[in-house]
């Protein structure tokens, strides 16, 4: 019996064998000095309390033997194994903690939380995307999915990095994409061609919606489409939104360029860095049309941007306002707050 006892041992992996010898030599330690001074320790707690702080190297003092057989024990016994076991436990444990550090750094662990945004390639823009993120959502993590990068680029609790191909649908699942919030696609900043560019991030979203349709598994995707003559290509896959930064930059310097300072305006409105923000929200129930939206929003210092991506509302304001509509709107984060518990 004892020899199987010994092999089954040999055979465990050698931390869970410390482990569990640890827990062993405590209890029977706990016990043992009971036997011998069971004046000093009349609970087996008491005994317990002196165990762990011996083999801890604590030693408040406050408790200890007194006779010559209950110090020849904690002497023989405790300190030589007990403090060597939990020595070594403790070992085990700090190396536990810098591989899980150095597999996390490395993007090797998968995400396993939900409702975060996952952000693939990581350029420039991607970048300012994952920190205006964290500034928008503290309460939202940020799984970023990257082939050519080897170590996480941002120091941050709430940005996790997966390696891999994001193109492969096994690296997909480890950053958990069933429950994301959305998704967005990058361009790397490597590809100077737009339509190599364009072909990585549509195969990329191709292999994300197919997925979506195997799964039936509702996924928001954004992609980012370097080549306005690619869109096409993009709608047919069944991408939710794209943009165009290309595009859109000239666009607005020609606005800057007619409307003086507009440029301002578009930057105020694309960060949080500023006093004023864009907030999604839902219609009040007192709400019966898009007019009795705007004036109830500008009374608490809101104002109506758009209803479902919608902007113009004042051609629609005698109109019926759905009660599933999305209603953006700028204001202050505080009056957000307000106009959240107002609408729930």
């Amino acid at each position: 019996m004892f020899f199987r006892i010994i092999n089954k041992a040999i055979k465990m992996d050698a931390k869970v064998t410390i482990f569990i010898g640890l827990i062993a030599f405590i209890l029977f330690s706990t016990r043992m000095i009971q036997l011998i001074e069971p004046e000093t320790f009349p609970s087996y707690f008491s005994a317990l309390w002196w165990v762990m702080t011996t083999v801890t190297t604590v030693g408040y003092g406050d408790v200890s033997p007194v006779t010559f057989g209950g110090q020849l024990f904690a002497m023989i016994v405790v300190y030589i194994f007990g403090i060597g076991l939990m020595g070594v436990a403790i070992g085990y444990i700090i190396d536990v903690y810098v591989e899980y550090k150095q597999r996390k750094e490395q993007g090797k662990l998968t995400y396993k939380g939900k409702n975060h945004f996952v952000v693939i390639n990581y350029s420039k823009r991607s970048k300012e995307t994952i920190i205006e993120l964290l500034h928008m959502h503290d309460d939202k993590d940020i799984v970023l999915v990257a082939e050519d990068i080897d170590k996480t680029p941002l120091d941050s609790e709430r940005v996790h990095f997966v390696n891999g191909d994001p193109a492969d649908i096994t690296i997909l699942n480890k950053a958990n994409i069933a429950k994301a919030d959305s998704i967005m696609i990058f361009s790397a900043d490597n590809i100077p061609n737009s339509s190599f560019a364009d072909g990585q991030t549509l195969l990329i979203a191709t292999a994300i919606e197919d997925y979506a349709r195997k799964t039936g598994t509702p996924i928001y995707t954004i992609a980012e489409i370097i080549n306005d003559l690619h869109i096409s290509s993009f709608i047919h896959c069944g991408i939710d939104e794209f943009v165009t930064p290309n595009h859109t930059s000239a666009r607005l310097i020609a606005k800057s360029g007619s409307y003086k300072g507009v440029s301002e305006v578009f930057r105020q409105l694309t960060s949080s860095n500023y006093g004023e923000d864009m907030f999604m929200i839902k219609p009040h129930k007192d709400w019966t049309t898009y007019l009795d939206a705007f004036n109830d929003l500008y009374k608490q210092g809101a104002t109506l941007l758009s209803v479902d991506n919608d902007l113009n509302i004042s051609s629609k304001s005698q109109e019926k306002l759905n009660e599933d509509a999305n209603l953006l709107i700028v204001c202050k984060n505080n009056t957000y707050e307000e106009i959240k518990k107002y609408i729930s």
